[in-house]
Protein backbone atom coordinates (compact mmCIF):
# COMPACT_ATOMS: atom_id res chain seq x y z
CA UNK A 1 0.00 0.00 0.00
CA UNK A 2 1.72 2.90 -0.89
CA UNK A 3 1.48 5.56 2.03
CA UNK A 4 0.89 8.83 -0.11
CA UNK A 5 -2.38 7.78 -1.34
CA UNK A 6 -3.79 7.12 2.08
CA UNK A 7 -5.40 9.65 4.12
CA UNK A 8 -5.58 9.08 7.77
CA UNK A 9 -8.62 9.96 9.64
CA UNK A 10 -8.88 9.62 13.83
CA UNK A 11 -11.89 7.60 14.45
CA UNK A 12 -10.85 7.48 18.54
CA UNK A 13 -10.62 11.18 18.28
CA UNK A 14 -14.21 11.23 16.72
CA UNK A 15 -15.78 8.76 19.18
CA UNK A 16 -13.61 10.37 22.09
CA UNK A 17 -13.72 14.10 21.30
CA UNK A 18 -17.26 14.24 19.51
CA UNK A 19 -14.53 15.56 16.39
CA UNK A 20 -12.39 14.54 14.32
CA UNK A 21 -10.09 16.83 11.92
CA UNK A 22 -9.86 14.86 8.49
CA UNK A 23 -7.33 16.73 6.22
CA UNK A 24 -7.20 15.63 2.31
CA UNK A 25 -4.40 18.00 -0.18
CA UNK A 26 -7.22 20.04 -1.21
CA UNK A 27 -9.54 20.14 1.70
CA UNK A 28 -10.07 20.56 5.74
CA UNK A 29 -12.76 18.73 7.13
CA UNK A 30 -13.98 18.28 10.11
CA UNK A 31 -16.18 15.40 10.99
CA UNK A 32 -18.87 15.19 14.27
CA UNK A 33 -20.17 12.10 15.67
CA UNK A 34 -23.54 13.53 17.88
CA UNK A 35 -25.51 10.62 20.74
CA UNK A 36 -23.75 8.09 18.52
CA UNK A 37 -26.13 8.05 15.43
CA UNK A 38 -25.82 11.54 13.85
CA UNK A 39 -22.64 12.32 11.70
CA UNK A 40 -22.31 15.78 10.17
CA UNK A 41 -19.47 16.98 8.02
CA UNK A 42 -18.22 20.52 7.68
CA UNK A 43 -15.69 22.22 5.10
CA UNK A 44 -13.34 24.72 7.78
CA UNK A 45 -12.15 26.78 4.43
CA UNK A 46 -16.01 27.67 3.47
CA UNK A 47 -17.92 27.04 6.84
CA UNK A 48 -20.25 24.77 5.60
CA UNK A 49 -21.92 21.86 6.62
CA UNK A 50 -21.34 19.58 3.31
CA UNK A 51 -22.39 16.02 4.36
CA UNK A 52 -24.38 14.29 7.20
CA UNK A 53 -25.52 10.59 7.63
CA UNK A 54 -28.38 9.70 10.42
CA UNK A 55 -28.72 6.33 11.86
CA UNK A 56 -30.63 4.15 14.82
CA UNK A 57 -28.91 2.84 16.86
CA UNK A 58 -32.04 2.57 20.11
CA UNK A 59 -32.82 -1.19 17.98
CA UNK A 60 -31.60 -2.50 14.60
CA UNK A 61 -30.09 0.58 12.95
CA UNK A 62 -31.32 1.71 10.49
CA UNK A 63 -30.35 4.41 7.86
CA UNK A 64 -33.37 5.44 5.83
CA UNK A 65 -35.52 8.70 5.56
CA UNK A 66 -34.52 11.47 8.14
CA UNK A 67 -36.38 14.24 7.25
CA UNK A 68 -36.98 16.24 10.44
CA UNK A 69 -35.85 13.64 12.66
CA UNK A 70 -35.80 14.30 16.35
CA UNK A 71 -32.95 13.64 17.25
CA UNK A 72 -31.39 16.36 15.20
CA UNK A 73 -31.56 19.04 18.67
CA UNK A 74 -29.04 16.79 20.13
CA UNK A 75 -25.95 18.34 21.16
CA UNK A 76 -22.68 18.72 19.59
CA UNK A 77 -19.66 17.22 22.30
CA UNK A 78 -18.52 20.31 24.77
CA UNK A 79 -14.93 19.75 23.11
CA UNK A 80 -16.22 20.72 19.54
CA UNK A 81 -18.57 23.71 20.10
CA UNK A 82 -15.15 25.43 22.36
CA UNK A 83 -13.12 24.75 19.27
CA UNK A 84 -15.70 25.63 16.57
CA UNK A 85 -18.41 27.51 17.69
CA UNK A 86 -17.60 30.64 16.59
CA UNK A 87 -17.17 29.37 12.91
CA UNK A 88 -19.60 26.92 12.51
CA UNK A 89 -22.37 26.86 14.99
CA UNK A 90 -25.42 27.07 14.45
CA UNK A 91 -25.44 26.36 10.84
CA UNK A 92 -27.98 26.37 8.02
CA UNK A 93 -28.95 22.27 8.68
CA UNK A 94 -28.77 20.19 5.18
CA UNK A 95 -31.23 18.08 6.87
CA UNK A 96 -34.21 20.74 6.08
CA UNK A 97 -33.49 20.49 2.72
CA UNK A 98 -32.77 16.54 1.60
CA UNK A 99 -35.46 14.38 3.03
CA UNK A 100 -32.59 11.43 2.87
CA UNK A 101 -30.74 10.16 5.76
CA UNK A 102 -27.64 10.48 4.07
CA UNK A 103 -26.68 13.24 2.05
CA UNK A 104 -23.35 14.51 0.43
CA UNK A 105 -22.92 17.65 -1.49
CA UNK A 106 -22.33 17.11 -5.19
CA UNK A 107 -18.87 19.27 -5.38
CA UNK A 108 -17.24 16.50 -2.07
CA UNK A 109 -18.23 13.59 -3.87
CA UNK A 110 -15.95 11.60 -6.52
CA UNK A 111 -15.12 13.41 -9.49
CA UNK A 112 -16.64 16.66 -7.89
CA UNK A 113 -14.31 19.69 -8.17
CA UNK A 114 -13.26 19.08 -4.40
CA UNK A 115 -10.81 16.60 -5.26
CA UNK A 116 -12.03 14.50 -2.28
CA UNK A 117 -12.36 10.55 -3.13
CA UNK A 118 -14.12 7.95 -0.90
CA UNK A 119 -15.78 10.96 1.40
CA UNK A 120 -19.11 8.60 1.09
CA UNK A 121 -17.70 5.77 2.24
CA UNK A 122 -15.58 7.36 5.14
CA UNK A 123 -18.78 8.39 6.73
CA UNK A 124 -20.42 5.11 6.32
CA UNK A 125 -17.54 3.16 7.41
CA UNK A 126 -17.90 5.63 10.71
CA UNK A 127 -21.48 4.36 10.93
CA UNK A 128 -20.63 0.89 10.65
CA UNK A 129 -17.45 0.75 13.36
CA UNK A 130 -19.97 2.67 15.77
CA UNK A 131 -23.08 0.41 15.72
CA UNK A 132 -19.85 -2.66 15.60
CA UNK A 133 -18.62 -1.10 18.88
CA UNK A 134 -22.52 -1.54 20.25
CA UNK A 135 -22.38 -4.50 20.17
CA UNK A 136 -24.72 -4.80 16.47
CA UNK A 137 -24.18 -7.54 14.13
CA UNK A 138 -26.16 -6.42 10.99
CA UNK A 139 -26.79 -2.42 9.78
CA UNK A 140 -30.07 -2.32 7.85
CA UNK A 141 -30.93 0.27 5.11
CA UNK A 142 -33.91 1.07 3.51
CA UNK A 143 -32.91 2.70 0.19
CA UNK A 144 -34.42 5.93 -1.00
CA UNK A 145 -34.59 6.07 -4.80
CA UNK A 146 -32.89 4.13 -7.22
CA UNK A 147 -30.04 3.52 -4.53
CA UNK A 148 -30.06 -0.54 -3.65
CA UNK A 149 -27.38 -0.78 -6.48
CA UNK A 150 -24.75 1.71 -4.40
CA UNK A 151 -24.90 -0.06 -1.28
CA UNK A 152 -25.02 -3.34 -3.02
CA UNK A 153 -21.67 -2.60 -4.97
CA UNK A 154 -19.78 -0.31 -2.47
CA UNK A 155 -20.80 -1.55 0.95
CA UNK A 156 -21.77 -5.19 0.11
CA UNK A 157 -25.55 -5.06 1.12
CA UNK A 158 -27.83 -7.58 0.71
CA UNK A 159 -31.61 -7.90 -0.10
CA UNK A 160 -33.80 -9.19 2.89
CA UNK A 161 -36.84 -10.25 3.16
CA UNK A 162 -39.33 -7.60 1.95
CA UNK A 163 -41.61 -5.67 4.24
CA UNK A 164 -44.40 -4.52 1.94
CA UNK A 165 -43.36 -2.99 -0.93
CA UNK A 166 -40.36 -1.54 0.60
CA UNK A 167 -37.03 -3.00 0.13
CA UNK A 168 -34.85 -3.58 3.06
CA UNK A 169 -31.10 -3.99 2.76
CA UNK A 170 -28.02 -5.30 5.50
CA UNK A 171 -25.05 -5.07 6.01
CA UNK A 172 -23.47 -7.83 8.26
CA UNK A 173 -20.68 -5.55 10.32
CA UNK A 174 -18.03 -8.16 11.84
CA UNK A 175 -17.15 -9.60 8.30
CA UNK A 176 -18.48 -6.44 5.82
CA UNK A 177 -17.16 -3.58 7.86
CA UNK A 178 -13.43 -5.00 6.99
CA UNK A 179 -13.98 -5.47 3.23
CA UNK A 180 -14.60 -1.88 2.23
CA UNK A 181 -12.74 -1.28 -0.97
CA UNK A 182 -11.17 2.54 0.02
CA UNK A 183 -11.10 1.94 3.72
CA UNK A 184 -8.89 -0.20 5.88
CA UNK A 185 -9.34 -0.14 10.00
CA UNK A 186 -6.30 0.27 12.12
CA UNK A 187 -6.82 -1.48 15.03
CA UNK A 188 -4.62 -1.49 18.24
CA UNK A 189 -5.83 -3.96 21.32
CA UNK A 190 -8.92 -5.24 19.57
CA UNK A 191 -9.75 -1.54 19.27
CA UNK A 192 -9.99 0.70 15.87
CA UNK A 193 -7.92 3.74 16.10
CA UNK A 194 -7.97 5.28 12.95
CA UNK A 195 -8.94 4.69 9.40
CA UNK A 196 -6.67 4.60 6.17
CA UNK A 197 -8.55 6.28 3.17
CA UNK A 198 -7.51 5.81 -0.24
CA UNK A 199 -7.58 9.69 -1.80
CA UNK A 200 -7.13 9.23 -5.20
CA UNK A 201 -9.22 7.81 -7.91
CA UNK A 202 -8.56 4.40 -9.21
Amino acid sequence: MNETLWNVFNYFGLKNDGYAVYLTVQTELVFTLRGNCMIDVFDLKTLRQIAYLDFDLSHTPILASAFRSPLIGLPFSAQFRKRFEPDLLPFRDLRSMHEVGFFVEVEYRNKGNKGIWNLDELIMAVAFETAFETKIRDFTIKPTGDTARYYRKKFNATAMHPSGSDLIMTVLLKADRKTLQHIRLVEKDGMTVCFRVKGVPE
